[in-house]
């Protein structure tokens, strides 16, 4: 025997799994997007930024309104709403895998929503390790600052190991990068 199931529950479930799916993607994706396709064997540090999480449940809940809105009222209005406010979740899901950090041994990139930048180590003329200690504890942040005076600036995380500062002490120097390290004032 065939079943026909309404419109309206159909997007009232797929509005359920949205809602329910947004710790998930929101926590999987930007690390899955950063790892599969902009992966690189020979990369020190290779993370997505953090804006990267909350934009991707931003659009698992954006996702979510879209499909409830045919749950509303069912005519060529709210369908055309809903497949707008569906295609803006779409754009959000593309806009939260655009930023990510990766510091290589051939070049630093500081990918960020609209700005990127990329260094070759060729063209980096210092490196500086700026810190401050306060209550909280302590708070590092990389500074490449190249030949033409641009910068890129990149603060440690939890993604940071004691050997990765090692390896990008390393390569600067290997590079006759000036490698600086001073407290924050």
């Amino acid at each position: 025997m065939r079943t026909h199931y309404s419109p309206r529950l159909i997007f009232l479930v797929l509005a359920i799994v949205a809602l329910i799916s947004i710790p998930v993607v929101g926590a999987i994706l930007p690390v899955f997007y950063v790892q599969t396709f902009i992966f690189d064997r020979m990369a020190i540090i290779l993370y997505p930024d953090g804006i990267n999480f909350r934009l991707v449940m931003a659009a698992c809940f954006i996702l979510f309104l879209g499909l409830m809105i045919p749950v509303i009222k069912q005519n060529k209005l709210f369908y055309s709403l809903s497949s707008i406010i569906i295609a803006g979740a779409l754009f959000v899901f593309y806009l939260s895998i655009l930023s990510y950090t990766y510091i290589g041994n051939e070049q630093v990139v500081s990918n960020k929503l609209f700005d990127g930048k990329t260094f070759q180590w060729s063209e980096i003329e210092e490196v500086v390790l700026e810190y401050y200690v306060d209550d909280i504890g302590t708070h590092e942040e990389y500074i490449f600052t190249s030949v033409d005076g641009n910068s890129i600036r990149i603060p440690l995380n939890d993604q940071f190991l004691h050997e990765d500062k090692n390896e990008i002490y390393r390569v600067a120097k290997q590079n006759n990068v000036e490698f600086i390290e001073r407290e924050k004032m």
